[in-house]
């Protein structure tokens, strides 16, 4: 089968512009995934690199050759910086335009010398490309399987853009090498047109994933406290003690003291700043996903110990939050939290819950922040 080049380029370059507006128009549709939008210039930025150098080809047109290349790498920098923006990383430093300027101030030098061009250039995109490679690997923020396959197709790119070195400093010749030394080759051009959508369709795929994932994490976060809502503590509990077999899994059940009468006394601004700062003296104590909210001013954890162990954290617990919250709230507040504890080596979530529920109301009923061992005993006060 006989490919025309020129159908093959023209082809490419419609194909990549059509791809970019996709990106951006998916970027519309969606605009906190902001990477969309950078992925999109690249795409439009190749496109009309390409078309501009392959205008300039047959006559030489030194600022075609410069203004294409120059788009043409602004296109990798595109790319690079959405990489960096998917990941969350604030900025694009200034360092990702040296192979810009290093091809605008080498250009005149090396304007007469294709095989010199052809070293800077791709050597320039393949190092673009392994950044892009290395950023969405090394500061992957979500465990995502389309970003994994995205960095197999960016290392793919590095590797396709450094082959095309090969003519210019080689005297073997390898016909495939060779024909993708030229961007108007049909082989360079089949290559194009086949990655190029491949690359896209990954890169919208990352970014559905990561708004699935983002609705699925939220689902099982608290918005005011920012740790697990009930359904993620119950799952990560029901995980937790499945895993035991047989070693003793502790509960602590803790239930802010007179909430109401905060609420009431201070606004509500005030009692949302409580539970944010109940949330967060759990975080320094306990082990991550072993605690949540369950409701209101009520939290609970799920801890693979015993009982004497967890009444200690508890303990650790109810004297940091009690100091904590008469900084917030002058030194003559009564902010406290009441903990009831259970255990058991056999019990089910529910089980061990609904003790360390029957310990919370005793300990309310010794007058509040302490903590209460299931068997009725005085733990701490």
């Amino acid at each position: 089968m006989t490919l025309d080049p020129a159908t093959l380029n023209v082809a490419f370059v419609l194909l990549a512009l059509v791809l970019g507006g996709l990106l951006v128009f998916a970027w519309t549709v969606n605009r906190n995934v902001r990477a969309l939008l950078s992925w999109g210039a690249a795409f439009c930025l190749v496109a009309t690199g390409f078309a501009v150098a392959n205008l300039g080809r047959s006559s030489g047109s030194y600022s075609a050759l410069l203004i294409g290349n120059v788009f043409g790498l602004l296109s990798y920098v595109a790319l690079y910086a959405g990489c960096r923006i998917f990941n969350g990383r604030k900025g694009v430093p200034l360092v990702a335009l040296t192979g810009v300027v290093l091809w605008s101030a080498a250009f005149p030098f090396i304007y007469e010398r294709q095989d010199y061009r052809l070293i800077l250039v791709a050597l320039t995109t393949g190092v673009y490309s392994l950044l892009s490679a290395w950023e969405l690997w090394r500061y992957a923020g979500q465990p995502l399987a389309s970003q994994r396959f995205a960095v197999v197709l960016l290392v793919l790119l590095a590797v396709f853009n450094t082959v095309r070195i090969w003519p210019a400093v080689s005297s073997t010749s390898i016909s495939w090498f060779d024909a993708l030394a030229h961007r108007w080759s049909s082989e360079m051009a089949l290559f194009l047109v086949v990655f190029t959508p491949s690359l896209a369709f990954i890169f919208l795929s990352m970014a559905k994933e990561s708004v699935e994932l983002g609705y699925k994490l939220a689902a099982l976060v608290d918005p005011l406290t920012g740790i697990p809502n009930r359904r993620a503590f119950m799952q990560n509990a029901g995980e937790l003690t499945a895993s035991m077999h047989g070693k003793p899994v502790s509960c602590l059940v803790l239930d802010l003291d007179n909430f109401k009468s905060i609420n009431d006394r201070y606004g509500h601004d005030v009692g949302d700043a409580v539970l944010t700062l109940f949330g967060q003296v759990l975080s320094r104590h306990l082990p991550p996903k072993s605690f949540g909210r369950l409701g209101g001013e009520e939290f609970a954890a799920i801890l693979p110990m015993n009982m004497e162990c967890a009444a200690a954290l508890g303990e650790a617990v109810r004297d940091e939050f009690s100091r904590a919250g008469k900084a917030v709230l002058g030194a003559g507040a009564e902010v406290t939290v009441s903990v009831g504890c259970s255990a058991s080596s056999d019990a089910t979530v529910e089980m061990l819950l609904h003790e360390a529920d029957i310990a919370l109301y005793r300990a309310k009923d010794r007058g509040r922040n302490i903590v209460v061992s299931s068997a009725g005993s005085r733990v701490s006060a």
